[in-house]
C-alpha cells in the first residue's frame, strides 16, 4: 500500500470511529443532569469538548486532503495540527453554512402561498399544487447540491490556509470543471440516497430476533457508506481545489527526515 493510500485508509478509519464517538458523546450528554449548578456547569464543558473535537476532526480532515505535503507522505497527525489554528475559521464557515440552509429551508412554508400567487400572475399554466411541489424540490436542490458544491470546496482552503480571500476564490474555480459536477453529484447521491434506502428498508422478518440484527447490520452499513462517501468527496474536492489553487500552502513544521526546508515554507498568496 501506498503512502497515499495509507493516509486515506487513515483519514477513512479516524472518521468512522471519531464520528461514532462524538454521536454517543452527543447522546450521553444529553441524559445528564442538570438538577445542581456543578451538573450545569459539566454537562457545558461537555458541550463545548464536543464541539471542539467535532470541528476539529472535520478541520483536519479538509486540511489533509487539501495539502499535497500531507496526503503523499500520509501525515496525519501533522494535518491535525496544522488545522489547529484554523478551527475558528472553520466554525465561523460551517454557521455561515447552518443559517443559510435554515433560511432557505424555512422558505418551504411559504411556497403555497407563492404557488398561488404565481398561477394568478401567469394566469395560466399548472395548477398551484404542482408549483408549489416544483418550489419545493427546487429549494431541495439548492440546499442539498448547489450550497454544498459551493461551500465544500472553500471549506478545504478555510480549514488549510484560513480566511484568505483570494483563495477562497480561486477555490470555486472547480465549479467550471463538468469533471467536479459529476463526481459530486455521484458521491452526495452514493453517500445520502443509498445509506437512506437501506434505513428505511424493512425486509419481511417474522422474527423479532431476527429484525433487530437486521436493523442494527442495515444501520451499520449504511453509516459505513455514508462515511465512505463523505471521505471520498473530500479527497476529490481537495485534489481538485489545489490543482485550481496551486500556490503552496504554508506550513510551519518540517518532517524530521527532510534535511533542508523546501518549498514547503513558502509562503502562500
Amino acid at each position: 500500500m501506498s503512502a497515499k493510500h495509507s493516509g486515506v485508509a487513515k483519514l477513512w478509519l479516524l472518521n468512522l470511529i471519531g464520528n461514532a464517538a462524538l454521536l454517543a458523546a452527543v447522546y450521553f450528554w444529553l441524559l445528564m443532569p442538570d438538577a445542581h449548578g456543578w451538573q450545569v456547569g459539566g454537562s457545558a464543558l461537555a458541550a463545548v469538548l464536543v464541539i471542539f473535537f467535532g470541528v476539529w476532526l472535520r478541520t483536519g480532515t479538509f486540511a489533509y486532503f487539501r495539502v499535497a505535503e500531507f496526503r503523499d507522505n500520509a501525515t496525519v497527525w501533522r494535518a491535525f495540527r496544522h488545522a489547529l489554528r484554523h478551527i475558528v475559521a472553520l466554525a465561523v464557515w460551517a454557521a455561515s453554512l447552518a443559517v443559510l440552509v435554515w433560511l432557505l429551508w424555512n422558505l418551504r412554508t411559504y411556497t403555497p402561498q407563492a404557488g398561488v400567487w404565481i398561477r394568478q400572475k401567469l394566469n395560466t399554466g399548472p395548477t398551484p399544487r404542482n408549483v408549489t411541489r416544483d418550489l419545493n424540490w427546487l429549494i431541495v436542490l439548492i440546499v442539498w447540491v448547489s450550497i454544498p458544491a459551493v461551500w465544500l470546496p472553500i471549506a478545504s482552503t478555510v480549514a488549510a490556509a484560513g480566511f484568505r480571500l483570494k483563495r477562497m476564490a480561486r477555490s470555486l474555480r472547480v465549479l467550471r470543471r463538468p469533471a467536479y459536477w459529476l463526481w459530486f453529484c455521484a458521491l452526495m447521491l452514493a453517500g445520502a440516497y443509498v445509506p437512506y434506502k437501506l434505513v428505511w428498508w424493512i425486509p419481511d422478518l417474522s422474527d423479532l430476533h431476527k429484525q433487530a440484527w437486521s436493523m442494527g447490520l442495515r444501520f451499520f452499513l449504511a453509516y459505513v457508506i455514508l462515511i465512505t462517501a463523505w471521505v471520498a468527496l473530500l479527497l476529490v474536492i481537495g485534489a481538485r481545489v489545489e490543482k485550481e489553487d496551486p500556490d503552496i500552502i504554508p506550513i510551519d513544521e518540517v518532517p524530521p527526515s527532510s534535511a533542508a526546508p523546501g518549498p514547503l515554507l513558502a509562503a502562500g498568496s
